[in-house]
């Protein structure tokens, strides 16, 4: 049995996603629960974390609404602005809800170019999340690793969960600075890391590219900060949602017990998020 930690469902006449473009006919199109409901039931996927693709409020009020009647139980990231002046009142409204378990930002929220006044909105936002409860999820890139081990060093209790490996440079088989900023966040108990968007870095199913940075990952995080995600359906650029199953799990290191590459398939899922 499976947690997908990172799915996304989207309606582009909804107007807020920005990135999906027209020229992109495969991703530009509804993608709902109900075109992903056979796969979930070929691949025992018992749970769900649906991740915002766009951030704002309404998408997550959106999603909390689309998932309410979900057959596979889910849980909704949303993408809020942490330098908003209303993002206390928006966490505190989205929390009313049971399946909202957290925010997700982008990692070039944290650089160091960001002023003084935005540089304490983040460090408030991250203590809001932290007195909530909530997890966060980070979409963040090699370069941005240090800044936001910065930020995460001051709240190291947070549930934090960094997307797709942190971005290595898979192709040209880039370990730095990827390698480095991972061995930082590594020592922080809060942080976990999810192997998702792996076969969309790759361009495709290419174990072989992908093994040395799945592999120093188990040696980094171990097996109870490591989840699966598909990240459906951008992943249908590159393969269907079996050829996501088979590659992570032919990443899985040998060495590893069936307990504990059951934790990386669901149980770290389903604690880090709350996941019933």
């Amino acid at each position: 049995m499976y947690v997908d930690s990172h799915v996304h469902f989207w309606q582009p006449a909804r107007g807020d996603y920005g990135w999906l473009k027209p020229d992109n006919s495969l991703l530009y199109r509804d993608y709902l629960p109900e075109q992903l409901l056979p796969e979930l039931r070929t691949y025992g996927i018992e749970g769900l974390v649906v991740v915002q693709a766009a951030p704002t409020p309404e998408e997550a009020a959106y999603l909390l609404e689309l998932t309410q009647h979900s057959p596979v139980t889910a849980a909704v990231s949303g993408g809020l602005d942490p330098f908003a002046d209303g993002f206390a009142a928006q966490l505190r409204s989205l929390q009313a809800h049971s399946r909202f378990i957290g925010v997700r930002m982008n990692g070039s929220a944290f650089g160091d170019g960001r002023s003084a006044d935005e540089r304490g909105k983040m460090r408030e936002a991250l203590d809001q999340l932290l007195q909530a409860g909530m997890t966060l999820d980070l979409l963040a890139r090699p370069d941005d690793l240090p800044d936001v081990a910065a930020y995460l060093e001051a709240v190291p209790a947070l549930k934090s969960v960094i997307n797709h490996l942190g971005c290595p440079a898979v192709r040209e088989q880039r370990m730095e600075p990827w390698r480095t900023g991972m061995e930082r966040l590594s020592q922080l108990p809060g942080v976990a890391v999810k192997l998702s968007g792996m076969i969309t870095m790759a361009g495709g199913f290419d174990p072989a590219l992908l093994r040395p940075y799945a592999h120093e990952l188990v040696k980094l995080f171990g097996a109870d900060r490591l989840l699966f995600g598909s990240d459906w359906p951008v992943a249908l650029q590159t393969g269907g949602y079996g050829d996501v199953v088979a590659l992570f799990e032919v990443l899985l290191p040998d060495e590893l017990t069936e307990e504990e590459k059951g934790r990386i398939r669901a149980g770290n899922a389903r604690r880090i998020y709350r996941i019933e």
